[in-house]
């Protein structure tokens, strides 16, 4: 399942998407969904390091979107989050969902964004939308963002 290659765990099932291509489409459809496409792409390297196939117990694709965030945003099959480009589209929209709920709430800031994201709408909703009665993620992105490091991994040039 696992190999070594140059003292990085490979996952042998993987299928990682070059960051250039990834970026490319985040940055032309970000900003149409009044999202910041370096707090998405910064999502996508937390979620996944940009690896399509990347699966969990509860979540697959890019984004690591699971069956619950997808069917509330598309009417694409669960089967279709395998495909980088189409997890990226429902990612995003799922994320500018989850903004419209913070805007509505006037408490919409890209560390409750990523807070929402990372552990659910409800959850942070019960925590007073304060993003310190979260548990502090594991994952070095996710510190950053919560934070308010929008942009915690820079885009390719």
């Amino acid at each position: 399942m696992f190999g070594f290659a140059s003292c990085q765990l490979i996952e042998r099932d993987a299928n990682y998407v070059a960051k250039e291509k990834v970026w490319e489409k985040i940055s032309r459809e970000a900003p149409g969904k009044g999202l910041d496409p370096k707090f998405v792409y910064a999502i996508c390297h937390a979620e996944s390091s940009l690896n399509a196939n990347a699966e969990s117990s509860v979540a697959r694709g890019l984004m690591q979107l699971t069956e619950p965030a997808w069917v509330d945003v598309t009417e694409l099959h669960y089967r279709q989050a395998f495909d980088w480009e189409t997890n990226a589209e429902v990612g995003m929209l799922y994320l500018q969902r989850l903004k419209r709920a913070l805007e509505k709430n006037d408490v919409f800031s890209y560390p409750r964004l990523a807070a929402s994201y990372r552990y659910g709408y409800a959850r942070l909703r019960k925590e007073k939308f304060m993003v310190s009665r979260m548990p502090t993620p594991l994952n070095r992105i996710y510190r950053k963002l919560f934070a308010g490091d929008m942009a915690p991994v820079a885009p390719p040039n």
